[in-house]
């Protein structure tokens, strides 16, 4: 959900927000409603802006705080962003159908997804920056909490970098089973792109990945 200019993987070329994509307008309309949001309860901070490949597919790997992280990923990467959310979000018909407006595609907590993998390498393919969280779930932000080995296969097979990502403050704002939004400043940290082209061991990735994360300040 990011703001600017949007590239593809094909032209590398600017495309304005209003017109790329599919579901543009929807995803247009949720983008400028979390800015406004963000005037009102979460002023945030972007570190590492360089970061950020400019085009291309992408994996943003993410410590996990709360269900607003993907937004302000989105927010923050100046990149339309596509990003994968737990498959119970999308029972609910309304919900459900809003959710893949966003550009979200479902997947099966605790077990190997297999059709959420492709999703996910079928989107980098396209060029699409796609969200991972690699814990799997939300967690504290002093827990260490071991990542899911899912991330290292498909940062293996995707042969894309790999952008650690850490998160600020969203617990704050939107605690657990907390029905509104609370006033708190966000910071985003984007750190150094990883690769992991035709490497095999894929917990070992996995695990390269988190300590990436958690070793942004």
């Amino acid at each position: 959900m990011g703001h600017g200019a949007w590239t593809t993987a094909k032209s590398r070329v600017a495309v304005s927000p209003f017109y790329a994509g599919h579901g543009i307008m929807f995803y247009r309309f949720a983008y400028y409603i979390v800015k406004l949001l963000s005037l009102i309860f979460f002023p945030y901070t972007v570190i590492g802006k360089e970061n950020i490949p400019p085009g291309g597919g992408c994996i943003f790997a993410s410590n996990h705080l709360s269900n607003l992280d993907p937004l302000m990923i989105g927010l923050c990467a100046y990149r339309k962003t596509t990003y994968l959310a737990k498959d119970t979000l999308f029972k609910n018909k309304i919900l459900g159908t809003i959710l893949r407006w966003c550009e979200a595609f479902p997947i099966r907590r605790g077990e190997s997804d297999v059709r959420a993998i492709r999703e996910c390498m079928r989107r980098l393919k396209k060029g699409l920056p796609v969200v991972v969280f690699p814990e799997g779930t939300r967690q504290r932000q002093d827990s260490e909490i071991q990542a899911e080995e899912g991330i290292g296969f498909l940062a293996a097979r995707a042969g894309v970098p790999v952008v650690p990502v850490k998160v600020f403050g969203t617990d704050k704002v939107m605690p657990p089973k907390s029905r509104w939004l609370k006033r708190h400043p966000i910071t985003l940290t984007f750190g150094e792109p990883l690769t992991f082209q035709g490497e095999r061991d894929y917990k070992k990735i996995a695990n390269e990945i988190m300590w990436a994360i958690r070793d942004i300040g």
